[in-house]
């Protein structure tokens, strides 16, 4: 049971230091808001980027969603509430 919870501290601490370089490693939907049409995407080395949906040069804000609960995000552009949806 050690070597699990060994494990298990790996692991996170793995996804600590891919998030605090700008890594996606969470496990949830990308967000978009409804109401400005900011959104998240993934770069193909897998670094999330937060943009306009209408930015065709897909360049990073450097905005980010504002998580309040798992479920629950705030739009870092105009304060939309956002949640994610769950599949039933």
């Amino acid at each position: 049971m050690e070597n699990l919870h060994s494990a298990v501290r790996r692991l996170q601490e793995a996804k600590r230091q891919a998030r605090s370089i700008g890594l996606f490693v969470e496990d949830r939907d990308l967000l978009e808001c409804p109401a400005c049409g900011l959104w998240e995407d993934v770069t193909s080395e897998g670094f999330l980027v937060v943009y306009q949906k209408d930015d065709f040069a897909q360049v990073d804000s450097g905005l980010r969603f504002r998580e309040v609960d798992e479920m629950n995000f705030v739009c870092p552009a105009c304060g939309t509430a956002v949640t994610i949806k769950v599949e039933e």
